[in-house]
This record gives structure tokens, sequence and C-alpha cells, in this order.
């Protein structure tokens, strides 16, 4: 699955995410609010992390979703890596 870099695909595809692994209404997702307030653990930030890999082909850390505490933070993170990865660079996290 190959998904949109900008940060308006990536905050969608993120919240998708969430919204699938934690089985919540994504009415209910905001952009801004904390990854822990809709109950996200340490398996379910493992599991986006590696639908986010398989996605854009990247390797993330695995405190990815930890250090990123919410889907903008995650959304322009992701952005600014495949920007670099675009422009040829390379992709650390």
């Amino acid at each position: 699955m190959q998904a949109g870099t900008d940060k308006q695909a990536l905050t969608e595809l993120i919240s998708n995410l969430l919204a699938k692994e934690l089985r919540l209404n994504i009415a209910e997702i905001r952009a801004d609010e904390a990854l822990t307030s809709y109950g996200l653990d340490s398996i379910a930030a493992l599991t986006i992390a590696g639908e986010l890999e398989e996605a854009f082909h990247i390797e993330l850390p695995s405190t990815l979703l930890w250090d990123c505490p919410t889907i903008d933070a995650l959304a322009a993170h992701l952005e600014g890596m495949l920007t670099g990865k675009a422009q040829g660079e390379g992709v650390t996290a």
C-alpha cells in the first residue's frame, strides 16, 4: 500500500489506522489530541508503526508513537522523513 505523503493525507491515514486498531469511530478522533487519550498501548503503537513502515517502505523506531504523541506531530514527522527520502536523503528516525 503506497499512501499520500502530504501532511493532510498522512493525518487521514494515521487517523484511520488508529481508529481501526483501537476500534474507534473515526469521527471521534482529533489530530491534536494525545494518542494515549484514545487508549493507545505499546502493542497498538507497534502495530500502527508497522503499518506505516509497510505503507512507505521505511524503517521506523519502535518508540515513534511515543516520540510523536499526537496525530499532528506524527504526520509532520513522517512528512519530513518522506520528503527527505523523496529528495534522495537517507531516512532515519
